[in-house]
């Protein structure tokens, strides 16, 4: 409603986003990392995030600089409005049911994530090597075919053509899983990673249960 009356203006909750990110600015600092390094960093931590009832998370890279925290969890200020909103709204129902939605902020020019992209890059690049020139191949040939039937009406695109569409389509899904499946098995024995996710989650009251009892044991595990 006040955003509708100050056309100008918008509100944001203070932690629907990292500090530096709540004010829109022109000037803001990109991220200089390359889209395979962007996927291992998101894909390495995507991997081991827990299953937490009735939340979902998505992985962000940002640079926030090398002194702010080398994880920050937040919570996306439109859907949050939505459920909040359909608490006292008829007809908007369907929101209440649906998982909380969150970001896993990683700052890359944290000391701690850019050791494990340097790490993680390292320990999977023989497995990854074949895996990603396959991948690249079957998106080339993709492409290639979506540009060749985009030129023809629906009902000129014959039977063999749209299975070798779908064929493509296929394939890449499959080099994706296999690609995740490496990053996955890099990750799932890094202490630090389950460190860095678990003291996020601390920060925002999420780590209950098990997971917290896990997390003091591996603390205390860690301190020599």
């Amino acid at each position: 409603m006040l955003e509708q009356k100050f056309e100008k203006s918008r509100f944001v909750r203070v932690d629907s986003d990292v500090i530096d990110r709540i004010i829109a600015k022109e000037d803001a600092p990109k991220t200089e990392l390359g889209t395979d390094q962007k996927d291992i960093l998101t894909e390495t931590f995507h991997s081991q995030m827990p299953k937490i009832e009735k939340a979902e998370f998505m992985v962000d890279v940002q640079p926030l600089g090398e002194m702010n925290q080398p994880v920050v969890i937040t919570q996306n200020e439109y859907m949050r409005r939505m459920k909040e909103m359909s608490k006292f709204q008829q007809g908007m129902g369907f929101y209440a049911q649906m998982p909380d939605s969150f970001s896993l902020v990683l700052n890359s020019d944290h000391p701690l994530i850019k050791h494990i992209l340097e790490d993680g890059t390292a320990k999977t690049e023989e497995a990854l090597k074949p895996i990603l020139s396959e991948l690249k191949g079957q998106q080339a040939r993709l492409a290639a075919l979506q540009q060749s039937q985009s030129k023809k009406k629906a009902e000129e695109i014959t039977q063999e053509e749209k299975d070798d569409l779908r064929q493509a389509e296929e394939a890449i899904g499959k080099q994706r899983e296999s690609k995740n499946e490496v990053i996955a098995n890099y990750a799932k024995d890094n202490s630090t990673i389950h460190q860095l996710i678990d003291l996020a989650l601390l920060q925002n009251g999420m780590l209950k249960g098990a997971s917290l009892d896990q997390f003091i044991k591996r603390s205390v595990s860690l301190i020599k």
